[in-house]
């Protein structure tokens, strides 16, 4: 069997109605030189079995059953299976047109380490869940001189996921970078960006838009997590953030490290949690946390006046959260909308 050109890595965890229509619109692409690895998490709702029967129909698809691990160490274990030079990654609940491999596969060319392509964020019913990034049409080659001018205008810290981007397999694995098993939420973002921190080739943008993410009720990505969580995610993030503006000249108040620190505030339990916020971190936050809502400006100029007043700080946040249940149970959305203006 000869060697693909791309892996296309596809984790599969329970997702039995939706799996399908994400394998078809795979298998239906105008480039063909490729493989298909399905990657099946210990699916309990008879996901596995799906995949199996594909995998009978179909040369290029290569089934792999395992033990439930989450989505970091099934994705890993692509990375080590994975045959082509480029892999892309596909989540099971999402579909791609007939021209998401050629469009991915038209951008590769001597010297490009990443590719990077548009997606549409829609809802179950399909239904856009809000306007297209105002993109550069066609497709842009960077140099790592021009990584700065690439966040501005690709807004890729923004779009720091890894499904619509095709990564080199040898720079992957030369580089050890790997999914964080650990990490359950911006797992991707790191990634990306300590691939990026890692290799030293150009990026190729292009406007192409050919991905479907689906946006999932019950989705990791709808996952609550505590204080600690978010907080330690953020310490990780803040120092990926850091090495890449080392590394490119890169602002970065483009990268938009602050956020996780400001949902851990959101999440604030009890008044030691604050404490054990690192000096630091207060000051990286007041520096670089973008002010985008009437409610950031709040939350902003609390922790700029208060962040060494404790009890007021933690008075605050605990009384926000309050107030905003107290709007979701009621079904007041206009206000929420008010205040995220």
């Amino acid at each position: 069997m000869s060697v693909p050109y791309i892996s296309v890595i596809v984790p599969v965890y329970n997702v039995k109605l939706l799996l399908p229509r994400c394998i078809d619109s795979l298998l239906n692409q105008k480039f063909t030189d490729y493989e298909l690895l399905l990657i099946d998490d210990g699916s309990t709702d008879g996901s596995g079995e799906i995949c199996d029967e594909y995998g009978e129909k179909d040369s290029r698809i290569k089934v792999i059953h395992k033990q439930n691990e989450g989505v970091s160490k099934t994705r890993n274990r692509g990375i080590d299976e994975a045959q082509g030079e480029w892999i892309t990654f596909v989540d099971s609940d999402d579909y791609v047109t007939p021209d998401y491999l050629s469009d991915l596969y038209d951008c590769t060319k001597e010297g490009i380490g990443l590719v990077v392509t548009h997606s549409k964020h829609i809802k179950e019913n399909g239904e856009l869940l809000y306007n297209d990034y105002n993109l550069p049409q066609g497709k842009i080659i960077y140099d790592a001189s021009r990584f700065g001018k690439m966040l501005k205008e690709q807004f890729i810290s923004m779009r720091g996921y890894v499904h619509s981007k095709m990564l080199r397999k040898d720079l992957i694995k030369a580089s050890e970078v790997r999914f964080n098993p650990e990490i359950k939420f911006c797992e991707d973002w790191i990634f990306l960006f300590s691939y990026l921190n890692a290799m030293n080739e150009m990026v190729c943008c292009s406007s192409a838009s050919n991905y479907f993410y689906v946006d999932r009720e019950g989705s990791l990505s709808h996952a609550a997590h505590d204080f600690s969580y978010n907080y330690t995610t953020f310490g990780i993030i803040k120092r990926v953030a850091l090495e890449f503006c080392s590394k490119y000249n890169a602002d970065i108040a483009d990268l938009g490290p602050t956020y996780l620190m400001h949902k851990a505030l959101t999440l604030v339990t009890s008044k030691s949690q604050l404490r054990s916020i690192k000096a630091e971190d207060w000051d990286f936050f007041n520096r670089y946390y973008p002010v985008t809502s009437m409610k950031t400006k709040c939350d902003k100029w609390i922790v700029q006046h208060f962040y060494s007043n404790l009890s007021v700080l933690f008075g605050y946040f605990y009384l926000a959260r309050k107030f905003r249940k107290i709007l979701e149970r009621h079904n007041l959305w206009s206000i929420v909308n008010v205040l995220r203006k």
